[in-house]
């Protein structure tokens, strides 16, 4: 694979992660405009399901295209960590893997929601529900605040790159 495509391939899974935040946020707001009504519970599963997804395509997509792109030649050469030479780098990769093992937690409390969803009876959601939710809901906008800090990082970076002489 040629490092362009794996760089698209590393820019789209951020715009994918990036898309998922929005809807979370709309998702979020339908479920506050819906309180104690049938539909507040499914905008918290489609809430919980627009993270996961972006939280799934985007970790996976940005783990291996990045892994990928400096293990091949061509294109900007970064070297595995080299950090001396790439400040912005270290500083990225420290906020991703914060992010991965943030991740891992708002994976948990998705499934802690969900296990508690399913055991509740009735179309309107109980403060348990809302309990759970919410506090997957806060960890994934953390994750997400995450996200765009680490996009911010890349994008000082390809401005670094093509920034005139």
């Amino acid at each position: 694979m040629s490092y362009s495509v794996l760089f698209w391939v590393h820019v789209l899974s951020y715009i994918t992660w990036l898309v998922a935040f929005a809807f979370s946020l709309y998702y979020a707001y339908k479920v506050g405009k819906s309180y104690n009504s049938p539909s507040e519970k499914r905008f918290m599963q489609l809430e919980r399901r627009a993270t996961s997804i972006g939280a799934h395509i985007g970790a996976l997509g940005i783990l291996i295209s990045g892994g990928a792109m400096v293990s091949i030649p061509g294109g900007q050469q970064f070297g595995w960590f080299n950090f001396d030479n790439f400040a912005w780098l270290a500083v990225k990769q420290v906020v991703f893997f914060l992010i991965l093992i943030l991740v891992g937690f708002s994976i948990k409390r998705g499934i802690d929601f969900k296990k508690q969803l399913r055991s509740e009876e009735g179309e309107i959601p109980g403060e348990d529900v809302r309990k759970k939710w919410k506090r997957a809901y806060d960890l994934s906008m953390a994750v997400y605040a995450l996200v765009i800090l680490n996009t911010f990082l890349g994008l000082y970076n390809t401005a670094q790159i093509f920034k005139p002489l």
